[in-house]
């Protein structure tokens, strides 16, 4: 059975040594005057590979970052279960919290999270706001949540009920980290299987334009000329070259789309 490459299987590539190089050439004809302008742009890939996988992973992966979800998760919920538990004490100090808060959190938020209080924020009119003169019929008039002119009944409200309010806070946000979670196991390979292999799929692109540009036609076939030049190369870079002929047709498929090739 064929092994199943990783993105962890490819090496950072290093430039291809002088006498490969040579070798490569001599095997598939490329005149001496063409190799070290090719010779310079190879290298030019090959550092430009090199450059971005090293960035590549020194970034924490999506297994990791999970895992880093699940734990802001778990503390969110400690801090919410830890905040219930307040004594009197803790209600009276909790109170320094409402200059913090007041001013993040929407007048909305505030009706809709403690529908049965009288002592959240209301809705106004905006003639009303604006300093015009209210109309007439004012008492059926539309009234919104405006909150540039809410914010001290939203400080009063925090104020009033500091450790309900950070509660609700807390719950809200376990909420939204709980749907984060649900969001990581619907993504594409969540639960395994493979994984594109970017750097060796635009590795094949540039090898591919790089037979163009000698006048050669590519394609993709596991018997063409071309696919044999771009493993050549590949193993020259020290990657594994299994799968790569079936590889090809992908690289060819976005070659042509990136050069603007129409024809085969």
């Amino acid at each position: 059975m064929a092994k199943r490459l990783r993105k962890e299987d490819f090496p950072i590539p290093k430039r291809i040594e002088d006498d490969v190089w040579e070798t490569i050439c001599e095997a598939y004809g490329i005149p001496s005057a063409d190799r070290q302008r090719l010779r310079v742009r190879l290298n030019d890939v090959t550092d430009a590979l090199a450059t971005w996988m090293s960035a590549d992973r020194t970034l924490p992966g999506r297994k990791s970052d999970r895992e880093q979800v699940k734990e802001i998760l778990s503390h969110i919920g400690a801090a919410a279960a830890q905040t219930d538990k307040l004594g009197p004490a803790g209600h009276l100090m909790f109170k320094a919290i409402s200059p913090f808060v007041a001013s993040t959190l929407a007048a909305q938020w505030m009706n809709e999270s403690f529908p049965d209080d009288d002592d959240t924020p209301r809705r106004s009119l905006p003639e009303a706001s604006s300093g015009l003169r209210p109309p007439r019929d004012s008492i059926r008039a539309l009234t919104y949540f405006i909150e540039e002119h809410s914010h001290q009944a939203r400080f009063e409200f925090v104020r009033r009920k500091p450790v309900e309010t950070m509660s609700a806070v807390l719950n809200q946000i376990g909420e939204g980290l709980g749907e984060v979670l649900r969001t990581f196991d619907f993504q594409p390979r969540s639960r395994g299987g493979q994984e594109p292999l970017w750097y060796r799929h635009y590795a094949l692109i540039y090898l591919i334009d790089m037979w163009h540009e000698m006048g050669r036609a590519p394609s993709s076939g596991p018997k063409s000329t071309c696919t044999a030049f771009c493993e050549s190369v590949v193993v020259a870079m020290k990657w594994p070259s299994e799968g790569l002929s079936s590889a090809m047709p992908d690289a060819m498929k976005d070659w042509r789309h990136l050069a603007g090739k129409n024809s085969r």
